[in-house]
């Protein structure tokens, strides 16, 4: 897979010195997408056939519902719904169908089902597994993540202030980690992946010992006998650290 190279949000992002860079990257797009659905594209007809394709997954369905603007998000729910029921009903036709055949089959009063039935009931199953996790947010915040990842390990990889600024940095949350490690195996030769490895690994380790430290540090101001102590950088220790391990903000 080719990657695009956005370097402008990337750079923007890690003068912030934060926990997590693609957190603040993730957190921005979310914002962008969300203002963007309930904005002048809820009314043109791409963005209307992906919506009724797709949906949005319950986080975002909420974010989308916080934003206040009813008529827009309605007209969207209103078209994935119709199509959703049209899609349902065409399940539901096959497993009523097998149902009846069960009810009056031999082996179905034997034994309560049939093959078709079983398979009937199991393909509406994961239709609406799958149907409830499909977001159209996600898929674009998901495609422009990759893309922000695959343009640090480009930067660090072609420009030696950007190496300087990374290896100051405080490395990634857990997922954001992860997903620079899938972009890597993708893009970069063997010798990379391992350079690349070589100083994230110890960046991240300072980042979980550091953290780890300051949450004593936050544990202990609880003890009356070190109220008097100045807390300083450990003041936020928590939602930080609950960041690094989640990839979530907590406000």
């Amino acid at each position: 897979m080719k990657y695009h190279i956005d370097t402008i949000p990337v750079w923007d992002a890690y003068h912030q010195e934060s926990e997590c860079p693609l957190c603040i990257l993730h957190s921005n797009l979310e914002k962008n997408y969300v203002e963007s659905f309930l904005g002048a594209s809820v009314m043109e007809p791409d963005t209307r056939i992906e919506v009724n394709r797709s949906g949005f997954c319950p986080q975002h369905f909420k974010l989308l519902y916080d934003a206040q603007n009813r008529l827009g998000l309605a007209l969207l729910t209103h078209t994935h719904l119709k199509e959703l029921i049209n899609k349902f009903e065409s399940h539901c036709k096959k497993v009523l169908k097998a149902a009846g055949q069960n009810k009056t089959s031999v082996i179905g009063s034997i034994f309560g089902r049939n093959k078709d039935f079983d398979a009937a009931l199991i393909e509406l199953q994961n239709w609406i597994t799958k149907q409830h996790s499909r977001c159209l947010i996600c898929d674009r915040i998901s495609n422009t993540m990759n893309r922000y990842a695959y343009t640090i390990l480009y930067l660090y990889d072609t420009d030696a202030d950007f190496k300087k600024t990374f290896d100051s940095s405080k490395g990634f949350c857990l997922d954001h980690l992860a997903l620079t490690i899938k972009i890597a195996r993708e893009t970069l030769s063997a010798k990379k992946q391992a350079l690349w490895l070589s100083a994230v690994i110890p960046l991240q380790l300072k980042s979980f010992n550091n953290l780890e430290h300051e949450l004593s540090q936050f544990i202990n101001k609880f003890d009356y006998r070190q109220q008097d102590k100045p807390l300083g950088s450990a003041r936020d220790s928590l939602p930080r650290t609950l960041q690094k391990l989640t990839g979530k903000y907590m406000d």
